[in-house]
């Protein structure tokens, strides 16, 4: 990346992938993959601005990651909604896999939502329900997706948070990364120590790792939305899930209107089947609440691009850089990156550093060799006769050992007795009952810690690959 000071503009490194590509600059970096700005060439002068994820460096060679980032370019090129991330092109550049998507000059709503408490414009409720809603059809298009033979894929999101809802300058809402969806083609499964997903947005049957089903989602997206309006997922308190667990229902804030309450109230409950039933009836009633709550004249797009005008830091203010061009001189204004945003949940803060200007490699200019006549051989003076060499014996090599690739199993922990108990595996916690854990092959130690400090074991438990998701081992008293 070179930058131009003059201008805050960092121009193109020449880099491009399957030919057409080219890298302009760095979004940001998650946890399996690194995203750019990148131009589109196509014929006859024509150019897209895009968002390339490609693996990071660091995880090229790790299969299971490879086969999940390929499972969400799969998934993600089956759904077409206005208010989904589009996935625009797959493929493999020098055995790396990348994708492209649909660049979104704008910010996510976590991010949004801070920024108007920090200048005393929190979001306004009216504009947190619009949200909400077009979140949940977006959804309700991913839920009800089939595929090729027309059979329902059962996709569901799993990460739905603020920090994964993006609202562009112009207004439009876009919810992003299925990078940990559920799907029934999926390829690699995602079972693993813990639920996959921020534990404070998070269903109660999702972080059990029971059967899920788009009403997690709704339960997701309920959190979400209590978090614009409040600041704060109603999950906050770290204890707030094991009262859930345990049949005590979450209550929205106070200070939300009665009609917002009750919207919050069905979303969040404990048992999904007093949940919204899908999430189309979740966008509907969010609808219903905003008619009523807001002025006659109210429209979405209108009122996010004020809002968002009025809470973006001033140094954040101007859109997306200038298309980089061959025929470009130097400015006179600078340009100050945005954050711009993919179809990714980025760690780094969603802001951009501009690389420093790398120092220029002097070319080497090779002079025309003279022709010069070559000189005859000198005589080879002949060889002394060879000495005999006794070799010490070599020592043999260690047998090489293949490591055998590790087995897993599940263990439910569960029953009355044991709820609110802390867990120890091996003299380790690993979280609160009732839960279910992914374990290594093999005999654990398993004890419970009771609310009133009484201990349960440790009783040796044998897991082994037998034990399933759907047929765990379990210890339920």
């Amino acid at each position: 990346m070179l930058r131009n000071e003059a201008r805050g503009y960092i121009g193109p490194a020449m880099t491009r992938l399957a030919g057409k590509y080219e890298l302009v600059r760095p979004l940001g970096q998650g946890g399996m993959a690194e995203v750019f700005e990148a131009i589109l060439h196509g014929d006859a002068g024509f150019r897209r601005r895009v968002a390339v994820k490609r693996m990071a460096a660091d995880r090229v060679g790790d299969e299971r990651l490879q086969r999940m980032f390929v499972d969400e370019a799969r998934l993600a090129s089956r759904l077409h909604h206005p208010n989904l991330v589009a996935v625009i092109d797959f493929g493999i550049a020098d055995g790396v896999a990348f994708q492209v998507l649909e660049l979104v000059d704008g910010f996510d709503v976590a991010r949004l939502a801070s920024w108007g408490v920090g200048v005393n414009r929190p979001m306004p409720e009216a504009v947190a329900l619009g949200i909400a809603a077009h979140v949940a059809h977006a959804l309700h298009a991913a839920h009800t997706a089939t595929g090729d033979d027309g059979a329902p894929l059962n996709i569901v999101h799993r990460d739905v948070s603020p920090q994964n809802v993006l609202v562009s300058r112009g207004g439009d809402v876009k919810l992003a990364d299925f990078g940990i969806a559920l799907w029934e083609q999926r390829t690699e499964k995602t079972l693993g120590a813990t639920a996959r997903g921020k534990p404070t947005y998070m269903a109660p049957e999702q972080a059990m790792r029971s059967a899920i089903d788009g009403r997690a989602d709704v339960f997701s997206l309920g959190c979400t939305l209590h978090a614009l309006l409040t600041g704060h997922s109603p999950l906050q308190d770290e204890n707030a899930l094991v009262d859930l667990l345990s049949g005590l229902e979450l209550e929205p804030a106070s200070t939300l209107p009665a009609p917002i309450r009750e919207l919050l109230g069905r979303a969040i409950r404990r048992d999904r089947q007093a949940r919204f039933p899908t999430a189309e009836a979740f966008a509907l009633d969010c609808e219903r609440v905003l008619k009523a709550l807001a002025p006659a004249d109210f429209e979405l797009r209108r009122a996010l691009r004020e809002w968002t005008k009025a809470v973006v830091p001033p140094d954040l203010a101007l859109p997306l850089t200038p298309m980089p061009s061959t025929a470009a001189t130097p400015g006179r204004r600078r340009w100050v990156w945005p954050a711009v945003f993919a179809t990714v949940s980025l760690s780094a803060g969603g802001f951009l550093l501009a690389t420093r200007e790398p120092k220029a490699v002097p070319v080497a200019v090779v002079p025309a060799e003279p022709v010069v006549t070559p000189t005859p051989p000198a005589p080879v003076e002949p060889t002394p006769a060879p000495v005999a060499v006794v070799e010490a014996p070599k020592p043999k090599r260690p047998a090489v050992v293949v490591a055998q690739p590790e087995t897993r199993g599940v263990l439910a922990i569960g029953g009355e007795r044991f709820l609110k108990g802390e867990v120890l595996v091996d003299g380790r916690s690993v979280g609160f009952a009732p839960r279910q854990l992914e374990l290594p092959s093999g005999t654990h130690q398993v004890e419970i810690v009771l609310v009133d400090g009484s201990r349960v074991g440790p009783r040796a438990l044998t897991i082994g690959p037998q034990h399933t998701e759907s047929s765990p081992q379990r210890w339920v008293e």
